[in-house]
């Protein structure tokens, strides 16, 4: 089982910080085409591991979105940080 201090880490991780960014810039891209910003979520590793959802370091979720959206941006991927579409509405982040 995993103690605060490893969560807090998980939550300072490079996979996090990458998560944080797209996350601002896809509320920018949802703003400028209409759609509900607010329903764009970041999951953090500990909700991601205790709700069984793989087992990414970080998510992006976009439940307002264009339908596929996620599959439709171009990922590029840090020196640190890989990012996947896993599904239509969600994108992880993994260190690599």
């Amino acid at each position: 089982m995993c103690t605060r201090e490893h969560w807090e880490q998980c939550n300072a991780s490079a996979a996090y910080h990458a998560a944080t960014r797209f996350a601002i810039e896809l509320e920018s891209y949802a703003k400028k085409r209409g759609y509900n910003s607010k329903s764009i979520r970041i999951r953090n590793k500990e909700q991601i591991i205790r709700h069984g959802l793989g087992k990414a370091d970080a998510q992006v979720i976009w439940e307002d979105g264009p339908k596929d959206w996620a599959l439709e941006f171009a990922l590029i991927n840090d020196y640190d940080v890989s990012k996947i579409a896993e599904a239509r509405n969600t994108v992880s982040f993994y260190l690599t």
